[in-house]
């Protein structure tokens, strides 16, 4: 894909409206030798806000001498004239090009990105750079696991990060790695491929260290019922936001049949175990293992829209905790409550397959 990297720019600014009378920015960006783009900010961009409180001269005074990163005409990125950090050479980002690409993204399930802070949404500067399959033995089926690490770069950062994907094959289920080890920053100095593959190796080996470890103790591990009123939450506010009858919103239904600890656990606990932000919550054991709540979590965040509410980042930071950082809960006194394996075990309900 084309690239553009305009520095000490020539910015122009200029208030424009959208399609519903709101206020944009429109900025023109040009070089010494004439060559010069068009962008519009959306309305909720912090350029455009800026127009409340200052006029379109005043923020072009402030935009121009910046740097500006374009793909296809389209920007991509930028900073403005008060930037003082670090700005690729173009030597080395027609290096990075060919290391790592400039490439289309998707943005869906299928696709990951690793800086989501820029402009252009459909383009990401970085790929894929190795996958790994996880088989986890603890499964008679369906415990085939892909582990992807991705990794980018920035026209203004002095590091490759990366960004790591665990996706379950059976049901393309999957999450972000959010954990520090997983997004790593490989400084550009040297034997960029070399270190590249190094790190590669050590996350991925790590990874399936932890997940042939952790999924065995999520089968028989509880959930807390705070984490399973969570997860309600997010199934609930994505169906208020999704369409009527379609089928993720009946998914999202059945999901919060199966996951409501107040339906499943009314007759075991209190009801202010149940209450919003209540500390018990997450203190005692719910009706799910940890296994089909962390299932449940990536169902949920790989296969319905996501809402106001219930972001992806928001699912994966509870998919990470419970395979990364789960908590010991406190098992309450009474017998009512059983302790058994994944309840929930169904891989043509796309949740996890049967425990050997």
């Amino acid at each position: 894909m084309k690239h553009d990297f305009i520095k000490d720019a020539k910015v122009n600014v200029e208030e424009g409206n959208d399609k519903k009378s709101r206020k944009t920015a429109v900025i023109t960006v040009g070089d010494e030798s004439g060559e010069k783009y068009q962008h519009t900010f959306p309305h909720n961009s912090r350029i455009s806000k800026a127009l409340t409180v200052m006029t379109p001269t005043q923020l072009g005074e402030q935009l121009d001498g910046g740097s500006y990163f374009f793909v296809e005409e389209n920007l991509y990125d930028f900073r403005d004239g008060n930037y003082k950090g670090h700005i690729q050479t173009d030597e080395t980002i027609l290096q990075l090009k060919d290391l790592l690409g400039i490439n289309q993204y998707t943005n869906g399930n299928s696709d990951l990105r690793v800086h989501e802070n820029v402009t252009a949404s459909r383009v990401k500067l970085g790929r894929k750079w190795s996958d790994s399959p996880i088989d986890i033995t603890a499964f008679n089926e369906g415990g085939e696991f892909r582990s992807e690490l991705h990794f980018g770069w920035s026209p203004f950062m002095s590091t490759i990060n990366s960004a790591f994907k665990l996706e379950r094959l059976i049901c393309t289920n999957g999450m972000r790695g959010l954990r520090t080890f997983m997004n790593t920053k490989i400084p550009l100095v040297n034997r960029w491929e070399e270190h590249l593959d190094m790190a590669s190796m050590q996350i991925q080996n790590k990874v399936d260290g932890i997940c042939q470890h952790r999924f065995r103790q999520m089968a028989t591990e509880r959930a807390s019922v705070a984490e399973l009123m969570s997860l309600n939450n997010h199934a609930l506010e994505r169906e208020r936001d999704g369409a009527e009858f379609t089928a993720s919103n009946r998914m999202l239904n059945n999901i919060q049949s199966i996951v409501n600890p107040r339906r499943h656990l009314n007759e075991v606990y209190q009801a202010n175990v149940f209450g919003a932000g209540s500390p018990a919550a997450a203190q005692y054991p719910g009706h799910l293992t940890t296994l089909d709540a962390y299932n449940i979590a990536t169902e949920i965040r790989s296969h319905s829209p996501a809402a106001a509410k219930s972001t992806e980042r928001a699912l994966d930071m509870i998919a990470n905790d419970m395979v990364f950082d789960h908590k010991n809960i406190i098992l309450p006194a009474s017998g009512k409550l059983s302790r058994k394996t994944s309840a929930f075990s169904d891989p043509d309900a796309a949740f996890f397959g049967n425990m050997s």
